[in-house]
């Protein structure tokens, strides 16, 4: 009788062993997957900070670029006008083009003889 308990034991102990490895693959398996989707939300986080990083670079490189532009323009006007030039901008005039036939009877006497 003490080999029967012996046996059941062993067997006991084989099958709770069993269930605590297949528990710890298990836990380990999920923390994998959910590092596994930190890292990809952290490279995507890091992603859309580059980008806006460079989108407002790009606006900031606009716009002074602009502010630039405007006072090359605005200096340039100026040493012309003090120069004496003046500079209109006057729009270009339309024209219109027409065809027009005209047509006209003349009656002209006849000779007398």
């Amino acid at each position: 009788m003490a080999v029967v308990v012996d046996q059941e034991m062993r067997d006991l102990l084989i099958r709770l062993d069993q269930r605590v490895d297949d528990g710890f693959k298990n836990i380990n398996a999920k923390l994998d997957e959910m590092n596994r989707r930190a890292d990809g939300h952290e490279t995507r986080i890091r992603s859309l900070e580059d980008w806006r990083t460079e989108v407002r670079g790009n606006a900031k490189g606009i716009t002074v670029g602009w502010k630039v532009g405007s006072i090359l323009v605005g200096a340039l006007a100026g040493i012309v006008g003090y120069m004496g030039f003046q500079v209109a901008l006057v729009p270009k005039k339309a024209e219109v083009k027409t065809e027009t036939t005209i047509e006209r009877s003349i009656t002209v006497p006849a000779k007398a003889h």
